[in-house]
């Protein structure tokens, strides 16, 4: 092996391991010029197009998996380029062309799988998004996180059952998976056990990191119109999410039904000025109507 390189490669890990990104950057692609032969070349370029994507530096991300591409058709390439397209707002149409190609170059690809799911599952092909799903677990029957996202498709496609195994089995594997507790939590809302609905959302909140558990608690409190406990589990969610539209907007239906005007009023106030759209939901909301009418008078 060329001294130089070795010496380069050598240098970039010490600055990997210091957290200096730039300068491994740097190294690597003075090793490029001393690289033995094209896999090598193609593995370090693999490598820095890594250390931009942690750098948050998609398009040059983007033009090295380009330059990989232009000497060898390599499955990863295609998936790098699937992934940086999605954070730099591509279509989904072109993500979903490439992570195809990395398939198509490797069937076995199983994030590839994945993240083709997912696009599916986003842009409404369902039965594409389960059969890549399915695959995905196939090929790692172990993959909680895919199991997960089945669950939660089948679930909103009302195949309760379904639904049911995959995220048991999710569970089964990782008994801490936050999002997994989270939609045992929805299935048993959906089976109206709202006691072991709420048990399971209390378990999930220190690892599921979304306000829509705490949206979700609230909702079970209200319908039991067990108001107090609605009002301290809102204050907990917005403690954690203090942008929370949804939140806000619950907590202002709390102080409408329990008859606080003027405390819904700024409830309801916050939620508009995060998000415009909470004015047109609470207009045509029963426990809100009044209180939009007021609003509007107050503002006359």
């Amino acid at each position: 092996m060329n001294v130089k390189y070795k010496n380069y490669i050598v240098l970039s890990r010490k600055f990997i391991f210091q957290g200096d990104t730039l300068k491994a950057i740097k190294t690597l692609e003075k090793a490029l010029d001393f690289a033995p032969n094209e896999d090598e070349k193609i593995s370090i370029l693999f490598e820095i197009a890594d250390l931009e994507i942690e750098n948050e530096n998609f398009n040059n991300a983007k033009d090295i998996y380009k330059e990989i591409l232009k000497t060898k058709e390599e499955p990863g390439a295609y998936y790098g380029l699937a992934m940086v397209g999605e954070f730099l707002k591509e279509s989904d149409e072109y993500s979903i062309k490439n992570y195809k190609k990395a398939i198509d170059l490797d069937e076995n690809y199983d994030r590839a799988h994945y993240y083709l799911a997912l696009l599916y599952d986003k842009i409404g092909e369902k039965d594409l998004a389960i059969n890549h799903f399915k695959t995905a677990i196939s090929l790692n029957p172990y993959d909680y996180v895919s199991l997960n996202d089945l669950g939660s498709l089948y679930e909103g496609l009302n195949k309760d059952e379904c639904a049911k195994k995959c995220i048991e089995k999710s569970l089964e594997i990782n008994p801490d998976y936050g999002r997994a507790l989270y939609n045992r939590g929805v299935l048993y809302k959906k089976e109206g056990k709202n006691d072991l609905a709420l048990n399971v959302y209390y378990e999930a909140i220190d690892k599921f990191k979304d306000p829509f558990l705490f949206l979700n608690m609230s909702a079970i409190y209200i319908e039991e119109k067990r108001y107090k406990e609605a009002l301290d589990i809102l204050d907990t969610g917005l403690m954690r999410f203090p942008e929370s539209v949804n939140l806000h907007y619950n907590k202002a239906c709390v102080f409408s039904i329990l008859g606080d005007k003027a405390k819904s009023k700024s409830e309801i106030k916050r939620a508009i000025e995060i998000n415009k759209d909470a004015e047109v939901w609470a207009s045509t909301d029963p426990d809100l109507m009044e209180i939009m009418g007021e609003l509007r008078n107050d503002n006359n």
